[in-house]
């Protein structure tokens, strides 16, 4: 049996930590900068083994560069901004980014490194999306209306 000593301490909890974010909001980002890795990594493969011969090397570097821009942004504007538009864009694209992977998948499958990358982002995509519903993310959204 362990007591708590903190449970009976006369000074409050702080409801956010020292850094300003609630916990969801520090771990969606996290989460959302380890799937914008995930994704560079995967694009590359993607490109190499898939659209080299089919798509000019700068033009997919900058549709990757102004994807990312525009996520990068977005979570910026959720997490710095307490942006509630930002969450419902960032949740739409997500969910409409799922499309092309299933494709994706289809062609390539999940026993290869492209098709494990594809289900690692997919899973880092979409959990920290879910994290954006968390009782304080949505303290920390409702703390200011865009």
């Amino acid at each position: 049996m362990t007591d708590n000593i903190a449970r009976d301490s006369s000074v409050p909890a702080p409801s956010v930590p020292a850094s300003g974010l609630p916990d969801s909001i520090r771990l969606f980002e996290r989460l959302q900068g380890s799937a914008l890795v995930v994704g560079w990594a995967n694009a590359t493969l993607a490109y190499h083994d898939l659209l080299r011969d089919r798509v000019h090397p700068l033009l997919f570097a900058t549709a990757l560069c102004a994807l990312s821009a525009v996520v990068f942004v977005l979570v910026a504007l959720i997490s710095r901004r307490h942006s509630v538009s930002g969450k419902w864009i960032l949740i739409v694209l997500s969910a409409v980014g799922i499309g092309p992977w299933f494709l994706l998948l289809q062609h390539i499958g999940t026993v290869n490194l492209p098709g494990l990358l594809l289900l690692a982002q997919g899973a880092l995509q979409f959990g920290s999306c879910a994290l954006l519903m968390a009782s304080d993310s949505q303290a920390w959204l409702a703390g200011r209306d865009d």
